[in-house]
């Protein structure tokens, strides 16, 4: 019976301790009101990648504690985002040139190289915008990453050069236009 009750006082006095430290007080943060500004630049598109006529475009956001991590790391990500969107153009085509009945493109080879010139892509892509916007104690950061059509086709014939046949079916599409 002792041993019950020794029991029910800790626990009392534990509960008692607990409840001292809770806060009653109930706090609210005001909401910032601010101009109706965007929070991100105005160059910046919010699909990871684009092509136009003239260039193929990756996209990249990231967060950190500053302004510079929060560039770079977007900056990683729209060379990522560049070489992702430029493979996945390229497979469309490769499918599209398969499907009319050239099978050089399913070749392991030509797999290997277009592979490894899509992936060179990544590295090409030059940084045309770059910013950082500061929001609620931590930075954003975006960025834009170009490479012209004719810089990427430049890239695809040196990668594919080994068979200048793959660099010809290759190039028979309108990828590059």
């Amino acid at each position: 019976m002792i041993k019950i009750f020794r029991l029910f006082i800790v626990i009392t006095a534990l509960t008692v301790a607990v409840s001292g430290c809770a806060s009653t007080e109930t706090t609210t943060t005001p909401q910032q009101t601010e101009p109706d500004t965007p929070d991100f630049p105005s160059w910046y598109q919010s699909k990871a990648f684009e092509s136009d006529s003239t260039s193929f475009t990756g996209y990249g956001e990231a967060v950190a504690g500053d302004s510079i991590s929060a560039i770079r790391n977007a900056e990683l990500q729209a060379h990522v985002n560049l070489e992702t969107g430029v493979s996945e153009l390229v497979e469309e085509t490769r499918k599209s040139i398969s499907e009319s009945g050239n099978d050089t493109v399913d070749s392991p080879e030509f797999l290997i190289l277009l592979r490894n010139a899509s992936q060179a892509i990544e590295g090409e892509g030059a940084v045309s915008n770059k910013s950082a916007v500061e929001k609620d104690g931590f930075f954003r950061g975006y960025v834009k990453v170009s490479i012209s059509k004719a810089d990427a086709k430049d890239v695809f014939r040196s990668e594919l050069s080994p068979n200048p046949n793959y660099w010809q079916v290759l190039n028979s599409a309108s990828l590059f236009e």
